[in-house]
């Protein structure tokens, strides 16, 4: 998040942009001392929220530049006055609280401009944000692969968000760039009174631009730190997680990586995404597995309060079936992998199935 404040007193807007820099590496904050030179700044690259100091309530944001309509605006006193109908912030609270009251404003700015984008554009599903889920139908399916692939190769024309709910995460294998947070840290913060204020925030300094296999097309969102941290994950947080995702981001894909685990997180993921790909080898085994997973979805179609999204299935690593209908039943089969070996037979590494399998773009075609 960038962050303008314009002060005259320039030895406390260097110590706002010290404290609140430094507890908060993530936000990227500018102190100006004159009018002329907020001007300079906003030609240069747009902010997120503009602060300033109530000595200069006189002055129209718009008048110098400041595009109201799209960035949040707040005055900072050293009062806890209203300044044109605004609540201020007090400018000597502690730097968590100026941080949480900063969150607070662009978060509000943030709702409303997505209100009205979704004013405006109503009657435009096709820009609406799908959320495709996938999920294996055994062990050692391969699904974290073809999710992987899948979101990479979506990225290739349209923006796309790859999301790890793993308990044993594997972005890591896939995906690299700059950036420390992760799924816990988002799950730490809903754990938390500020969850709502802080959320949106905290996300996006959590999302990361991949740098290894889509030169940075592609976004994503680091796994859990450890197994531990998702036991402490409910449904509602899931809910949330996905629904502030769709909501306040502008992601046309999110990719949801995730386990089959049985239990009201599934069941919540399930209601929650607008398509579920099943991932399976096909093998005798695999079959009868993903007979029970059919009979799961049935019975979780019966709820009138909620819908089941269509299925898919990708049948990878794969040798072939006599009769590939009786095992799919209701699911459309998207796509069929072989398992990919070196000349000399021996496996090869993710990276490079990936590559082979974004050879056959028209699987995920059908995603869209």
């Amino acid at each position: 998040m960038r962050i303008l404040l314009l002060d005259q007193n320039t030895d406390y807007s260097q110590r706002f942009k010290h404290y609140i820099g430094k507890k908060y590496a993530a936000l990227q904050i500018v102190v100006c001392d004159n009018l002329e030179a907020v001007e300079h700044q906003l030609e240069e690259e747009p902010f997120d929220v503009v602060i300033f100091d109530s000595a200069f309530d006189q002055t129209e944001p718009e008048s110098i530049g400041v595009p109201v309509e799209q960035t949040a605006f707040v005055y900072i006193s050293e009062t806890n006055e209203v300044i044109k109908g605004q609540e201020t912030i007090f400018k000597y609270s502690s730097v968590t609280e100026l941080y949480t009251k900063i969150c607070a404003v662009y978060e509000k700015k943030k709702k409303r401009s997505v209100k009205d984008e979704k004013k405006v554009d109503e009657n435009a599903p096709q820009n609406a944000t799908t959320i495709i889920t996938f999920l294996p139908a055994h062990g050692g399916a391969g699904s974290s692969t073809v999710a992987a692939a899948c979101a990479a190769s979506l990225a290739a024309e349209e923006s796309v968000l790859y999301l790890n709910l793993e308990q044993r995460p594997s972005d890591a294998a896939f995906f690299a760039g700059e950036g420390k947070r992760t799924l816990s840290d988002i799950v730490s913060t809903l754990k938390t009174k500020y969850q709502i204020k802080g959320l949106v925030l905290d996300i996006e300094q959590t999302i990361i631009k991949d740098q290894k296999i889509s030169n940075g097309k592609l976004s994503f969102i680091k796994g859990y730190n450890n197994i531990m941290d998702s036991a402490f994950v409910s449904p509602q947080m899931i809910e949330t997680i996905l629904q502030t995702l769709r909501e306040q981001f502008q992601f046309r894909y999110i990719v949801v990586d995730a386990d089959f685990i049985v239990g009201q997180q599934l069941q919540k993921l399930i209601y929650r995404s607008d398509k579920l790909v099943f991932v399976s080898s096909g093998s005798d085994v695999s079959n009868e597995k993903l007979k029970k997973i059919q009979r799961y979805l049935d019975i979780l179609s019966r709820d009138d309060d909620n819908t089941v999204p269509p299925s898919y299935l990708v049948l990878n690593q794969y040798y072939g079936l006599n009769d590939e209908a009786s095992v799919a039943k209701d699911m459309e089969i998207i796509g069929r992998f072989a398992r990919y070996r070196t000349d000399d037979q021996s496996r090869i590494t993710s990276a490079k199935v990936i590559e082979e399998i974004m050879k056959k773009p028209e699987t995920f075609a059908n995603l869209k």
